[in-house]
């Protein structure tokens, strides 16, 4: 029988004799650690969990396991290139986005770690509301998995309410960018904190289905 990881799309052959009658197995991928169902009743559900790929779409990529990954919406190019910089040097790997086609590709076939959002002016643009829009109907632990920043002329990081208000885990302002070095890092912590319980709870429970 043969399956593919529907994350890294690697295909591996199963006996099928080794399947139970009834119920399902899981089975990690080698390349990626994802997990796959397999059952006899849907032989094949890993395919149908792999989306179409559209000609005009942008090619898949996939990151090492380990990575740090970071996507970045920003019209200023001076200030994307100082984002990109100061990421780099925190190990990260980013990737710029233009619009919701773009978060949308990305997160089909991977989670990343961060999503910055730059508004450029006094308001938001209409890319930044349609990406935030999608943001915020993300599977809860999925959301929980990605830290989202919104950079703005009057973000403060310690104003809870803008970030609440805006859906996003933290506010900044174009100033901090140059001091990114010391504030993601704790921003990124304080969240880890926020939600350990509930990736603890998460992770006890795939265990037990394994």
């Amino acid at each position: 029988m043969e399956i593919r990881c529907h994350k890294c799309q690697k295909i591996y052959n199963i006996d099928e004799a080794k399947i139970p009658e009834k119920g399902k197995v899981f089975v990690k991928c080698s390349s990626c650690q994802e997990k796959i169902e397999v059952s006899r009743q849907i032989k094949n559900k890993s395919y149908s969990n792999s989306p179409p790929i559209k000609e005009h779409e942008p090619p898949i990529e996939y990151f090492d396991p380990d990575a740090k990954t970071a996507l970045i919406y920003c019209q200023e190019i001076q200030a994307r290139l100082e984002m990109g910089k100061k990421l780099a040097e925190l190990g990260f790997e980013t990737r710029e986005i233009k619009n919701d086609a773009d978060i949308r590709h990305h997160f089909r076939y991977n989670i990343f770690d961060m999503i910055i959002l730059y508004q450029h002016g006094p308001d938001p643009d209409t890319n930044i509301k349609s990406i935030l829009d999608y943001i915020n109907h993300m599977p809860s632990h999925v959301r929980r998995s990605t830290l989202v920043i919104y950079i703005h002329l009057s973000g403060n990081r310690y104003d809870l309410y803008d970030a609440f208000s805006r859906g996003v885990d933290a506010t900044l302002s174009p100033m901090d960018i140059s001091q990114f070095s010391d504030i993601v890092p704790a921003i990124i912590d304080h969240k880890k904190q926020n939600y350990k319980v509930f990736f603890d709870c998460l992770s006890r429970i795939e265990e037990s289905v394994i």
